[in-house]
């Protein structure tokens, strides 16, 4: 098997390859390992990988576990394995391990994934772009001028590049959505804690913070969310899983939906105009599919919304590291951390517990307002991004002289619509359904009520089936090389 033909499968082809024994796994792990080492220089999108884990057992799992032998990435945030560095991007978190498997690394190899490194993220997730002191910049396999966004810019870099078909992801304000976004992917936000987030934590930042994987067909993404949802024991609160199959349901046309469009974005930013004008044609692909489409959305306080954000994040933040500073010892400064999460935990340090509540309870006011839209439309169509890709550069992160108020503001201003969906704790999908004159993916998310991702994957498929995007290739591809 050469590069070209390893990255012409997504995951669940890879497995059936497997499964046949028309390859073996031995053979896809060495077209992984090879894919990092051709392609990764050019575009920084792993932080480590595992060439020993090239060498595997060719045996098949005795219960055909979906994606028996499938490599996949870790994003190095969130989610964690056993006895591996757990840096999440940050200086201070240098050599930090665990002595065991989160259990969402625990459904991943009881799918049969076969964990081969670590993916870049800018420090603790907190930025549209994924660039970090600890790790350099991560480049836009589309174009290496540009960035992939963040925070899961690794993991996008390296699926849209073919380096592997499926990548872990966090999501706390589009985190998945956003470089997905920009490079051409399926990104799935799920519904909260539809998958388990433990066993060290009951919930992350109050509950904005969910995890997936991104990919570039619907079908891994369903097929990999039946793989991982559903509670463990002692979760602290979790959205059930659909009783069905999200790949049988994928399968299964969707009936007639009312779906509202909204490119007004509930924090200020101006939309970029090809953005604008591919959002309006996915509108119009879905009228000519038999949906009824209307303009609509659901209204929220601008001021309040971007306190709430900025309140729990900077609260977390700086629980978060003073964490890491009890862990690993090392002094808070900027020796270990950079500008922006130096902001957030002086800011962090200033809030009380009536700032935190206060918060919780506008996340209460904008979970009704996303739910009670939902009583009335089944999904609503924003752009993914206000924004075209942006350069490879990290300079906003370091300035100094922005306010956490301000530095929060800017990073929102990239994904000003996806936000609301992380405090409303509700699904929301981005499809590559649009391009832009210069040939640069545009992404186009779908959101609806919580738990109803099943419905999502239905839309998503018959959308991927009317206008596919997964022959598309950028110039930085792993299938250029022998």
């Amino acid at each position: 098997m050469n590069l070209k033909e390893y990255s012409s499968f997504d995951g669940l082809g890879l497995a059936e390859l497997i499964r046949k024994k028309e390859v073996t796994k031995s053979e896809v792990a060495a077209c992984a390992i090879k894919a990092i080492q051709t392609i990764n220089p050019k575009l920084n999108a792993l932080v480590e990988y595992y060439e020993e884990r090239a060498v595997v057992s060719n045996e098949l799992l005795a219960n055909h576990e979906a994606y028996d032998g499938v490599p996949m990435l870790m994003k190095d945030l969130g989610a964690y394995e056993a006895n591996k560095n757990a840096e999440m991007g940050s200086r201070i978190a240098r050599g930090l391990k665990f002595d065991h498997d989160s259990e969402l690394v625990k459904r991943y190899k009881m799918a049969g994934f076969n964990i081969l490194g670590r993916t870049t993220t800018p420090e603790f997730g907190s930025a549209a772009v994924t660039g970090s002191l600890a790790c350099g910049i991560t480049r836009n396999p589309w174009n290496s001028d540009l960035s992939p966004g963040g925070s899961s810019g690794g993991s996008a870099a390296a699926v849209a590049s073919g380096i592997v078909p499926v990548a872990h992801g966090t999501d706390l304000g589009g985190s998945i959505r956003t470089p997905s976004g920009f490079t051409g992917l399926v990104g799935l936000k799920p519904s909260r804690n539809l998958n388990p987030v433990g066993p060290g934590a009951g919930q992350f930042f109050l509950g904005l913070a969910t995890e997936h994987v991104l990919t570039r067909t619907v079908r891994d993404s369903a097929a990999v969310l039946d793989a991982t949802a559903g509670p463990a024991a002692g979760e602290f609160y979790f959205t059930p899983k659909n009783g069905t199959s999200y790949l049988s349901a994928m399968l299964e046309k969707p009936a007639s939906l009312r779906i509202a469009i909204n490119v007004e974005p509930w924090i200020s930013a101006d939309v970029d105009a090809e953005v604008l004008e591919a959002t309006m044609r996915a509108a119009k692909l879905c009228e000519s599919m038999g949906h009824l489409v209307d303009s609509n959305r659901f209204n929220l306080d601008e001021d309040q919304l971007l306190n709430c954000i900025k309140t729990i994040w900077a609260s977390y933040t700086t629980y978060g590291i003073n964490n890491l500073q009890a862990i690993t010892g090392r002094e808070i400064s900027a020796k270990t951390l950079e500008q922006s999460s130096l902001k957030g935990y002086d800011d962090g340090m200033t809030y009380t517990a009536q700032h935190l509540i206060a918060a919780v309870e506008y996340s209460n006011t904008v979970a009704r307002a996303a739910g009670n839209f939902f009583e009335k439309y089944d999904v609503m169509i924003t752009p993914t991004n206000a924004v075209q890709a942006p350069l490879a550069d990290r300079s906003k992160i370091q300035k100094h002289d922005l306010t956490w108020h301000n530095w929060v503001l800017e990073a929102c201003k990239v994904a000003p619509f996806g936000q609301v969906f992380n405090i409303s704790g509700a699904p929301a999908i981005t499809l590559p359904l649009g391009w832009s004159s210069t040939g640069m993916p545009i992404g186009i998310t779908f959101s609806t009520k919580t738990g109803n991702e099943a419905m999502l994957f239905k839309l998503a498929a018959q959308l991927e089936l009317a206008q596919p995007w997964n022959k598309r290739k950028p110039e930085n591809h792993v299938s250029y090389f022998p």
